[in-house]
């Protein structure tokens, strides 16, 4: 820009940086674009929304790879203010579309349209990029109460005793689970062990998977039966960062 303005007369001006960077850590990569939800509420930016998606790049028969990210937004217009992207998977491809959608000033109900190129060598039906705004789409519209994993590891600490279900398999209860007191209720059971779940219809239940999409649907038909308290933990074990039982 300086060099087309001293040629041309100051013809330019520079409109600022949405902060795009990226990085390997060994077999992970790292990225982010935009405002933190940190960052946001430092410079006064209070009426936000995140939410957290962990999902692959690709189909697992085209050997996918795990994505989390963070997308951070404005409650009121759902405007996409910033998003974090971290694992093993294609999270370049991840970060250069949110710092797109942030420099094009789009909201979340404009990135569920989008139109991105689809084939199971690259991508999901449902782009990892599309999923975590239909996410943060169902939390803005009332649809999921969802909860981060750092929130309900804070919760366990402080002895709170919410009520926990771990929606998976015993197949993959056995091979891998968190240890803070859930109850294995596998999703296909459900229906058939309400008994088990607390009397009180106001008792913090808290839902989850291995990336927290059968612990949506759980949550789902929790509240179709008059449980009000529901909340899914948001990115499931893949989000965890902390340790985990094996």
């Amino acid at each position: 820009m300086a060099g087309e303005n001293a040629a041309s007369e100051n013809c330019v001006s520079f409109p600022g940086t949405s902060q795009t960077g990226i990085c390997k850590v060994f077999d992970y990569a790292a990225g982010a674009t935009g405002l933190s939800e940190s960052t946001a509420k430092r410079l006064g930016i209070q009426d936000i929304i995140t939410v957290i998606n962990a999902s692959p790049d690709k189909p697992g028969f085209m050997e996918g790879k795990l994505l989390v990210t963070k997308l951070v937004a404005d409650r009121k217009t759902g405007k996409i203010l910033g998003a974090q992207c971290v694992g093993p998977g294609n999270v370049s491809k991840q970060i250069a579309q949110w710092a797109m959608a942030i420099q094009g000033c789009l909201t979340v109900e404009d990135v569920v349209n989008a139109d991105l190129p689809y084939a199971p060598p690259f991508s999901l039906a449902i782009d990892h990029f599309i999923a975590t705004a239909h996410i943060m789409q169902n939390k803005m519209k009332g649809r999921m109460k969802g909860i981060t994993t750092m929130e309900v590891r804070e919760k366990v600490l402080k002895d709170e005793k919410p009520f926990l279900i771990d929606t998976r398999g015993p197949d993959e209860f056995e091979e891998m689970r968190l240890g803070i007191g859930e109850r294995l209720i596998p999703l296909g059971a459900l229906r058939k062990r309400f008994n088990e779940l607390p009397e009180d219809k106001g008792k913090e239940i808290i839902c989850f998977c291995k990336i927290s999409l059968r612990g949506y649907e759980a949550a789902l038909v929790l509240e179709d039966k008059g449980w009000h308290n529901v909340k899914v933990m948001e990115g499931g074990l893949m989000a965890w960062p902390y340790p985990r039982e094996k």
